[in-house]
């Protein structure tokens, strides 16, 4: 058989392979995902199972196909970019930040329609708002109006408020001052590039911070949560940005300035997301710490109390910001909202006995981890093949700390676009995973059989094409359904052309309309009440009627689920 037509008859094998999930999906509403739940649900099963049966086939199919003719091309472009001159290094990082920015931004618009893929992201906004209005918190209504703007992650018991912590609100509520808040997340994934790239090629060459820039453009656990408004952007680049200081510490201990940004870095990202960023951390202040030690600089001692400094003034920030909330420095937002609500953060991975509720969220995300990194059927395959390095060690021991620290309080995670709770790490993982391609191709190159490295190489651009076709619009048509019913009660009013009004919300479509949707409420007003359209919540005509009084000048309307459909009423 010729190699064209050999060529030609692997990448029809392969085709068929791709065929098949999408017919056996007809059996299950086409794999649709269903949001809002946790757990595994039998469309996504079926989904996963067939990826992994006739998705792995195609991959290997592919890369025979491909392995030939565009292998040795790629085999030459891994082996040049050993060797790339800073120029053209400096002008891939340009054109992958200006491309990270393009596509989170499809993302953004083309499946997520703008819209919050859960209530999470409209607690955000909100305090985004508050904080660029200066102020953490606004006065409650008096006490009979204030189950109107009850909502989720919001404290309204005198004080309203959202429950996060403060780092991710500060970083919106700069880019609400400028009136372009959501394009936030959106920017702090652009700037990571750069700095991934920095780390990566500190840590393991420049051969694979190229390979770093590649792989973060296919990531969909990359892409898609920097697409929203949630936090894990915002923590993502300040980790990268700890990191790559605490590399540079490394060569220059007596720079104060890297420490400053170490410490500013690491002590926003644990404002942020205290649960992740200190035990990322961990492994790199204690290499610091032990560097310190042997090299007995006065100078480089007076850095690292500089970072003491700034992050006990940190702490300080946060124990007087939960104070003025909550009148306790102890007491977190969540707390409050856990004792008002009967509701609780911890331990609700699975109700069983300890410890199958850890050993279920460990295991849980990182089957889901292994599919969202990249979209392929085995995504971890080159994540494990990192080199261990000490650096790369020390990376690694970072992302699995935060994972054992999870499991260990089994919080359930949502998973709209992956994991929630550890999108953060997608950084680091793809750096460990850019490490592990490189470290296939140089082993390929040592086994007796000559197309090894060719293969090697090749394979992810063959997982990639199956992503392409498969994983990528299988969750993306789901999303953008969800994201379809967060805009219903907007596009519903634009419709019957309301531009003003007081809503009163008695339901959400996102608990009765497949897929469903993580966002079950309403979207917050802006904290002063100045939203052209107010949503409020639904209490009965008499009560809604008292309510609508404040806002005399609005027309008010109601909203909600009547058999098996959203309609919008006139009146209370």
């Amino acid at each position: 058989m010729s190699a064209p037509l050999r060529s030609f008859t692997l990448a029809a094998a392969g085709g068929l392979c791709l065929a098949e999930i999408w017919i056996a999906g007809l059996y299950y509403q086409g794999y649709q995902i269903l949001a809002g739940r946790h757990g595994w649900f039998p469309s996504e099963m079926a989904f996963l199972l067939y990826y992994l049966l006739f998705g792995l086939p195609a991959v290997a199919l592919f890369t025979a196909s491909l392995s030939s003719s565009l292998g040795r091309r790629l085999l030459d472009g891994v082996d040049a970019a050993g060797d790339l001159p800073a120029r053209d290094a400096t002008a891939m990082v340009a054109c992958a930040s200006a491309l990270t920015f393009l596509m989170v931004t499809l993302v953004r618009f083309g499946l997520l329609k703008d819209a919050a893929i859960s209530d999470d992201e409209h607690a955000y906004a909100f305090m985004g708002q508050l904080f660029a209005s200066g102020r953490i918190y606004v006065p409650s209504l008096p006490p009979p109006l204030r189950p109107f703007l009850d909502n989720q992650f919001i404290i309204n018991n005198g004080k309203m408020y959202g429950i996060y912590f403060p780092g991710h609100p500060i970083a919106l509520a700069i880019g609400e001052a400028f009136h372009v808040m959501h394009w936030i997340p959106t920017v702090s994934a652009t700037l990571t590039v750069p700095l991934a790239f920095a780390v990566a090629r500190r840590l393991f060459g420049l051969r694979a911070a190229i390979l770093t820039l590649l792989l973060l453009l296919v990531s969909p656990y990359f892409l898609f949560p920097s697409a929203t408004i949630l936090a894990h952007s915002t923590a993502a680049v300040l980790l990268m940005s700890f990191l790559y200081a605490a590399l540079r510490l490394r060569e220059t201990p007596e720079a104060l300035r890297w420490w400053v940004v170490a410490a500013v870095a690491l002590s926003w990202a644990t404002l942020t997301r205290p649960f992740s960023a200190p035990f990322f951390a961990a492994p790199w202040l204690l290499w610091l710490l032990a560097d310190l030690r042997s090299r007995r600089s006065a100078r480089a001692w007076t850095g690292a109390v500089l970072l003491c400094l700034i992050g006990a003034a940190a702490l300080g920030l946060l124990l007087a910001y939960q104070t003025a909330l909550s009148g306790s420095p102890f007491v977190s937002g969540y707390q409050t909202f856990s004792r008002i609500h009967h509701w609780g953060l911890i331990g609700k991975a699975l109700e069983a006995i300890p410890p199958l509720p850890s050993v279920h969220e460990l295991m849980f995300t990182l089957a889901r981890i292994n599919f969202w990194l990249f979209g392929w059927p085995v995504s971890f395959v080159l994540l494990l093949s990192f080199r261990r390095s000490p650096g790369g060690l020390r990376l690694f021991t970072g992302v699995a700390l935060v994972f054992l620290v999870y499991a260990a309080i089994s919080a359930a995670t949502i998973h709209p676009v992956g994991p929630v709770h550890y999108a953060e790490l997608a950084v680091p993982l793809v750096i460990l995973s850019a490490s592990g391609l490189e470290r296939l191709v140089e082993i390929a190159r040592t086994v007796p059989w000559p197309g090894a490295a060719r293969a090697a190489v090749t394979l992810p651009v063959a997982a990639l094409l199956c992503a392409l076709v498969t994983f990528v619009p299988v969750y993306g048509g789901s999303l953008r359904a969800s994201a379809d019913l967060t805009r219903a009660p907007d596009e519903m009013l634009a419709a019957q052309g309301v531009t003003r009004a007081v809503v009163f919300v008695h339901s959400l479509p996102a608990l009765h309309v497949s897929p469903y949707s993580w966002a079950y409420y309403r979207r917050n007003n802006h904290p002063d009440l100045t939203d052209p359209i107010l949503y409020v919540n639904y209490a009965s005509p008499e009560r809604n009627r008292e309510f609508a009084r404040l806002f005399p000048d609005r027309p008010a309307f109601a909203m909600g689920m009547k058999d098996g459909k959203f309609v919008i009423m006139p009146g209370p």
